[in-house]
């Protein structure tokens, strides 16, 4: 039992012995498990390195290569490195050089800013003081502008109160085949406040002669300035009032272009045209006020004393020598002046006129003398009667506006007329003369003027001696051959200025039972 018990003691120690053996065995048979794959692995890596290996061989015999050829590049860069120091030095000395220039300059620079601070400074100070004066200026302008217009509105109504006939002065411009030296210039315009637009000096043999009027147009003054001066004066017509205004001066001094204009070119119209386009746009213009307006045209010449109908259909007969109608002239007691027989056309539009007075300026008598290649031969009258009425108001007014171009005087020994140019220029002369001698008269207030001594005075006689609101333009040539006849045509139109024919008055009563005939 004792053999039995320790053979099952050595038993046990046996199979726990073997169990430990086993247990051991399944552990290093794990163990040699994983050294056989970490063997794997370092076999693996041993492969890699290999591969690695052959790799940064070849690499390395690639550097050498390489090394090989930047020691070529480095010595080929390094004789380009000397050659760019050698250039940078010079660089660096130009530089040096621009820098020092530059110093210099911005020295230059700051004294020129300084010279341009205190330059604009000054300029800022002088605008500031320019500025001052320019708006002092545009005031004094101002009030310039409205002295003017309060000048002119007082003077005439002085001349309206003394009943004074108005004169504008008007020189034309040196033709191309007259004197344009300057040492010939024989008109000077004063610049002094009072005497500005209103005083002409003329020079002969080294005497001055000055004269003032309502108005003076130098040469180059437009049609149309020209026209704005008298404006007002053709609305009296349509107000009421008997207007005339008529061109005065030596054959071609511009009597016809101021009071006609130049053909074929609307911007040198002139006044008569102008005065019916303002009287057509004014009747539209009044139209809603109630005004409705009537309006008669008569066109007429007095030539060798004798009054022609500019507008008749039977003047070929008189001028083939046929005796032709009597014109004869008549005034009543109201201060009408009537032209028997002759023509009389209603007018509606500024066209209509424009037309007939086309018409009767191919009819007008001209010829050509020494003096003027057109010379006009006659007086031209052109008349325009207008009847208003205002619906609302009743009220009625009847105008005149009397447009006339006088032929023009003219020296026998200049003008070379002879046969019937010369009788024309007699006949001309005579008449001139009989308008000097009435205005004469009228200055000197006598009691007896002398309006029966030719057809021209007669016909103008409520204009002279009414209650007309009369203007007179004197046209001077320029051309110092002309001085002697510019300074007379001054002369008589002093003498005109100084007239007075009475106080206008506006006509404001009923139609004339022959109101075709009444024109003046």
């Amino acid at each position: 039992m004792e053999n039995i018990a320790m053979l099952s003691a050595q038993l046990t120690l046996s199979i726990s012995s073997q169990e430990e053996a086993t247990k051991q065995k399944d552990d290093l048979s794990s163990e040699v498990a994983s050294l056989r794959g970490e063997l794997h692995q370092v076999r693996d890596d041993r492969d890699r390195r290999l591969s690695q290996a052959q790799t940064l061989n070849a690499d390395l015999m690639r550097l050498k290569e390489s090394r090989e050829n930047s020691c070529v590049e480095l010595d080929s860069l390094t004789l380009k490195a000397n050659d760019l120091e050698e250039k940078s030095s010079l660089k660096e000395n130009q530089i040096k050089a621009l820098q020092e220039q530059l110093a210099t300059a911005e020295k230059k620079l700051q004294v020129s800013d300084i010279s341009v601070f205190e330059t604009r400074t000054e300029f800022v100070g002088q605008q500031k003081f320019v500025d001052e004066l320019q708006r002092r200026l545009e005031d004094a302008e101002y009030k310039l502008i409205e002295g003017e217009r309060l000048r002119k509105k007082l003077h005439n109504t002085i001349l309206e109160l003394k009943g004074n006939i108005r004169v504008f002065c008007r020189v034309r411009p040196l033709l191309h085949d007259e004197s344009r030296s300057t040492e010939g210039k024989i008109f000077s315009y004063p610049t002094s406040m009072e005497a500005s637009g209103r005083q002409i000096d003329l020079a002969q043999n080294g005497q001055k002669h000055c004269f003032t009027f309502d108005k003076v147009f130098i040469p180059e003054v437009s049609q149309e300035e020209v026209f704005v001066e008298i404006s007002q004066l053709v609305q009296s017509a349509l107000d009421g009032y008997k207007v005339c205004i008529f061109a005065y001066g030596q054959t071609g001094s511009g009597k016809t272009y101021t009071m006609m204009g130049r053909p074929g070119h609307p911007e040198e119209k002139g006044l008569i045209p102008r005065s019916l386009e303002q009287i057509f746009q004014t009747k539209l213009s009044q139209q809603p006020q109630g005004w409705k307006y009537e309006m008669q045209v008569s066109m007429l010449e007095i030539y060798n004393e004798t009054i022609r109908d500019l507008m008749s259909t039977n003047r070929s007969s008189s001028e083939n020598g046929t005796p032709g109608k009597q014109y004869t002239i008549k005034h009543d007691a109201s201060g009408n002046t009537q032209v028997s027989d002759l023509t009389v056309v209603d007018v509606h539009s500024a066209k209509e006129v424009a037309f007939l007075l086309n018409q009767a300026a191919n009819s007008r008598s001209v010829g050509k003398t020494q003096m003027n290649e057109q010379s006009s031969r006659s007086h031209f009258v052109f008349t325009l009667r207008i009847y208003g009425v205002n619906e609302s108001t009743d009220q009625q007014v009847q105008g005149v506006l009397n447009l006339i171009d006088l032929a023009g005087s003219e020296r026998l020994s200049k003008s070379g007329s002879t046969g019937d140019r010369l009788k024309e220029t007699q006949a001309i002369n005579r008449s001139l003369s009989s308008l000097s001698d009435v205005i004469f008269a009228l200055a000197k207030k006598e009691d007896h003027v002398p309006f029966r001594n030719s057809k021209l005075t007669y016909l103008l006689q409520p204009c002279l001696g009414g209650d007309s609101k009369t203007l007179m333009f004197v046209n001077i040539s320029p051309d110092p051959s002309s001085v002697s006849e510019s300074l007379c045509s001054l002369r008589f139109a002093s003498r005109v200025n100084a007239c007075e024919i009475g106080t206008p008055r506006r006509q404001t009563n009923g139609r004339a039972t022959d109101s075709r005939l009444s024109y003046f």
